[in-house]
């Protein structure tokens, strides 16, 4: 049991030590993590209806999107609107969001910048694309 658990401890410590990213806001809003690529160059701004129908014009290339982030267990995406249940959605209607911190609870209406790729499509693989991102900010 302590071998356990000293195993577990070693295995967390490295993920703890790692620089963490400026918040968005004070408390509520998540923080980007540090995997994804910062120096993506200038982004183009895209609906995020365009980028789920249109997805293979963006491949690879750095988008700026906004919609609202819900993220639960298994579960991190970007919806067109408000109050999407993740348990019931479908889930075509977002795109997986990787690169925020998974420690948020709630719904953030945000601008997201990353390098959006249909190659990835999230937690097994439900969505139409995902965004990797670099900066994350309130929408207003």
């Amino acid at each position: 049991m302590k071998a356990a658990l000293l195993s577990a401890l070693f295995l967390l410590l490295p993920a703890c030590s790692c620089p963490s990213s400026t918040a968005v806001s004070e408390s509520a809003v998540p923080t980007v993590n540090s995997f994804c690529e910062r120096h993506i160059g200038v982004p183009q701004s895209v609906d995020l209806g365009e980028l789920i129908s249109n997805g293979h014009r963006y491949e690879g290339r750095a988008v700026t999107v906004s919609g609202y982030y819900r993220p639960v267990f298994e579960h991190s995406a970007l919806y067109q609107h408000a109050g999407v249940d993740p348990y019931t959605a479908d889930f075509s209607q977002g795109i997986w969001v990787d690169g925020i911190s998974p420690f948020f609870d709630g719904e953030a209406h945000v601008l997201l910048t990353g390098i959006y790729t249909q190659k990835s499509q999230g937690h097994l693989a439900q969505w139409p694309g995902s965004l990797c991102v670099a900066q994350m900010r309130l929408a207003s």
